[in-house]
């Protein structure tokens, strides 16, 4: 920030008494999705209160609105404010300010990771947040970025470059953490693989099949209309097949009935057995999510028989986020941005988002830069 800037700033950092938030008091479709003035939230010991700029969007907002249940969902509290990936400039600290590691100043622009663990067990203490049995994520268990103002614990903030533009920044932390959890630490993806991508028009899809290729290895993937495939092969993909097709076949055919060494599978029900079935011998089917359904039709036979492995890869720890966003601050990964939509247009952008009209990641502007 340029000296002017930060005086400007400093000026408009009095929090005010009320702040515009999506605000959920019933689960429901788009139209439960309201926007409110109410209260902002007053950041505790070892939490900074920021102000937002740009929150990107993702299925887990809409899970989220939707009331979704099943194994590991912990239950949403109402009302609640959804929003996980945000992006904005520091108002205050809470009370002592934590020592720890050196931390962003008031005015800064910082990125959130919103992986929350408590810290002291020994999950957390290996630097694996997702793993705490108290695990929790910023935006669906506590309140989050959909709102002009958002509290988050300090350890979880990281200084966004000048040159890096909020709306970009915000593009990063679930899907691209997610994508290098997957692809690198879980999987080891080597340039000798063959990776396969379902559903790689999307945020945490596309970002696998950059990650994979910039690896080395040779990717293909599945999506859904021309255009989306071409933007797969703009992000370095060798060959990309029509998700409403026999992309099974597609895949066992391009691959001279070998298959793939690894398939990445964040849609779930609807295509988790095909994915399994592309696999070699000792292949890995690694799972992001299930965007698609939860409850797959399996045959255990074609997992044990060829030696199959099912990998579990939620979103990454603080090493995958470092990894991820140094990588991006310097160039070397681009994240796709579908569209900006402004906050009072949220109803629209998560439509857009459902409806899988996107490639890349939806953005929304919560308040100007």
């Amino acid at each position: 920030m340029t000296p002017n800037q930060s005086e400007s700033f400093s000026k408009e950092s009095e929090v005010p008494a009320t702040m515009r938030a999506v605000v959920i008091r019933e689960h429901g479709g788009p139209e439960k999705l309201s926007i409110e003035n109410v209260p902002p939230p007053v950041p505790n010991q070892g939490e900074v209160l920021i102000k937002v700029e740009a929150t990107a969007l993702n299925h887990l907002d809409v899970f989220v609105r939707e009331g979704l249940k099943g194994p590991g969902v912990h239950p949403i509290h109402l009302p609640h404010v959804s929003g996980v990936d945000i992006v904005g400039r520091i108002v205050k600290y809470g009370k002592d300010k934590p020592m720890h590691r050196e931390l962003p100043e008031i005015g800064d622009r910082v990125v959130i990771n919103p992986a929350i663990g408590c810290n002291e067990c020994r999950w957390c203490r290996m630097g694996e947040p997702s793993m705490c049995p108290n695990y929790t994520i910023l935006g669906e268990h506590s309140w989050g970025g959909l709102a002009e103002y958002v509290a988050a614990p300090a350890r979880n903030i990281m200084k966004v470059p000048d040159h890096i533009s909020s709306e970009l920044a915000a593009a990063v932390p679930v899907a691209y953490t997610t994508a290098w959890r997957g692809v690198m630490t879980v999987a080891g993806v080597k340039p000798s693989d063959r990776v396969l991508v379902v559903g790689a028009s999307g945020g945490l899809g596309s970002a696998q099949v950059e990650i994979a290729k910039a690896a080395g290895a040779t990717v293909i993937g599945i999506a859904s209309t021309e255009e989306k495939r071409r933007k797969v092969i703009e992000k370095g993909a060798d060959e990309v097949f029509d998700s409403t097709g026999d992309w099974q076949a597609d895949v066992m055919k391009w691959t001279d009935g070998r298959g793939v060494s690894i398939v990445f599978d964040s849609v779930g029900a609807p295509t988790m057995r095909r994915s399994l079935n592309t696999l070699e011998m000792n292949g890995k089917l690694v799972l992001s999510g299930a965007t698609g359904g939860d409850n797959p039709d399996l045959s255990i036979r074609e997992i044990y028989q060829w030696h199959r492995k099912i990998l579990g890869a939620p979103l990454g720890n603080w090493e995958d986020f470092l990894q991820v966003t140094e990588l991006v601050w310097k160039g070397k990964l681009k994240p796709s941005i579908h569209s900006v939509y402004p906050l009072d247009e949220i109803a629209e952008a998560q439509i857009a988002l459902e409806k899988r009209r996107h490639f890349g990641k939806i953005v929304i502007k919560v308040s100007p830069n």
